[in-house]
């Protein structure tokens, strides 16, 4: 068996609210995004959901992906990061590569019949879940009904988006609280600054949030290049130091492993993809750190986290998105429920696909508008 085609079709989305946090508290409602598709010469096709840059670069790797026996997944990865070596495994390179190493692992597993869990070695287990609803645009009403919404599917731990006001930071985790606590369970709470803070901020703001309540962990309290500065902060406060969710390479983490900079390591589907997903979860493992994973479109990236004994739960977004994806995997009793059908569980919408093409009407999305938000690490 071969490869013998790489093809992609951007479509784009609409969610039912806005979604934003302290760099784009306005927040956006729009998106785009790819069905990457693997084909063999056997008539198998292997699915991803890809980032929209990835337009860019899909073309420029497929060389190194047609005529290659799809099941060598570790091969052709080495052969793509290889390439990025000059200009670096980040921006629209790393968003290929993740898109085709995802949808050769859907592919691997759907030629050997089984669901992706077991292709990477893992027992089908259900993962935990915790609520994230990039939630900064939503008033105290909203921010109650979205945690509750989650509370009640099981959900009992939620990451509030904080940053500019120390009083309304208060005020919405209380709301939170009360929403995941609604179905009887016992809240855990988790605030995510994106990195807005200087270490020094993020120390008082701390200090003070946890004079009140215990947090799970702390996200992104300051910029993620700033090893000595996160771990300054887990030196100063209670809560563990979260950080690691925007590393596109896995050699970005090494600084952060040497300097004790993360106290839990966040890593994400844009990873280059599985492979390097896997890379640094076993790099955790050496330095016994827990690891928690990002958001994924369909949450397929938990059938990779199933398999690691130090993952503590996935990011899940309930944003009342339209659906590309058939029967994408499930929330119940807090946790995502893995498919037992070969591959990822990845299945595109034909109709969706074809009614969803861009347009030349101008689309405010994350990925075009998002960036640090000028006020960020200024004393005022």
């Amino acid at each position: 068996m071969i490869v013998t085609e790489i093809s992609f079709t951007p479509y784009t989305y609409q969610m039912l609210r806005k979604i934003g946090d302290v760099n784009l508290p306005e927040g956006v409602s729009e998106g785009m995004e790819l069905a990457v598709l693997i084909h063999t010469d056997e008539g198998i096709t292997g699915c991803a959901v890809g980032v929209d840059s990835a337009t860019q670069t899909l073309p420029k790797l497929a060389d190194l992906v047609v005529g290659s026996d799809p099941r060598s997944v570790r091969s052709i990865w080495n052969k793509m990061t290889a390439r990025a070596f000059k200009a670096g495994n980040h921006g629209p390179m790393s968003a290929g590569i993740s898109a085709i190493d995802r949808a050769l692992w859907d592919l691997r597993a759907k030629i050997h019949q089984v669901p992706l869990w077991k292709e990477l070695g893992g027992n089908g287990k259900p993962v935990r879940a915790y609520a994230s609803g990039l939630d900064s645009p939503l008033s105290d009403e909203e921010l109650y009904k979205f945690y509750a919404g989650m509370a009640a599917k099981g959900v009992t731990a939620g990451k509030l988006k904080v940053g500019r006001d120390p009083d309304e930071d208060e005020r919405r985790i209380r709301v939170m609280i009360e929403a995941l606590s609604s179905n009887g369970g016992r809240a855990q709470v988790i605030i995510d600054a994106n990195e807005f803070w200087t270490p020094k901020q993020a120390i008082q703001r701390i200090a003070r949030l946890e004079k009140h309540f215990d947090f799970l962990w702390v996200e992104e309290p300051s910029p993620r290049g700033d090893f000595e500065g996160l771990r300054r902060i887990s030196d100063a406060v209670r809560a563990p130091i979260a950080t690691g969710e925007n590393f596109t390479d896995p050699q970005q983490f090494v600084p952060l492993f040497k300097h004790g900079a993360g106290d839990v390591i966040q890593i994400a589907s844009h990873v280059s993809g599985f492979t390097g997903g896997a890379i640094v979860a076993e790099m955790a493992a050496a330095f016994d750190r827990p690891v928690v994973t990002g958001p994924d479109v369909g949450n397929s990236f938990a059938h990779l986290s199933s398999t690691w004994k130090h993952h503590v739960m996935m990011e899940v977004f309930e944003m009342g998105r339209e659906a590309a994806l058939v029967n994408p995997l499930q929330i119940e009793d807090g946790c995502i429920v893995l498919n037992n059908t070969p591959g990822a569980g990845i299945e595109f919408d034909e109709k969706y696909l074809a009614s969803h093409a861009p347009s030349a009407k101008p689309m405010k999305m994350l990925g075009s508008v998002y960036g640090r938000a000028e006020d960020a690490g200024l004393i005022g």
